[in-house]
């Protein structure tokens, strides 16, 4: 192994309708449509050019905010996306292997 060698040793993600990184990666190599029919009620179709089908992580919502030892109130305060985050580096270092 070289000095600037990288391993990557686990592989996490949140992809749209997948559930895991597995089933994205099937789902990819056999050619399937990821994306989904817009149904946002916020905009009508087509508004400012906002496209008719796009690309949506499922159970955004979810989030064990016990297991990360954050309160209900914290957990509920965050960006989505950081919550996503915690989710997805902790998955990565699960399936690394490294205890």
């Amino acid at each position: 192994m070289k000095e600037n060698d990288i391993v990557i040793s686990g592989i996490a993600g949140r992809f749209p309708l997948c559930e895991n990184s597995e089933e994205f990666w099937r789902r990819l190599i056999s050619g399937e449509d990821l994306s989904s029919t817009t149904n946002d009620e916020r905009w009508p179709l087509g508004f400012l050019g906002l496209p008719a089908r796009t690309r949506r992580v499922k159970n955004i919502e979810k989030f064990d905010a016990e297991f990360f030892k954050k309160t209900k109130v914290e957990s509920d305060s965050v960006d989505p996306q950081y919550r996503i985050l915690l989710e997805v580096a902790y998955e990565a270092i699960y399936d690394s292997g490294i205890t």
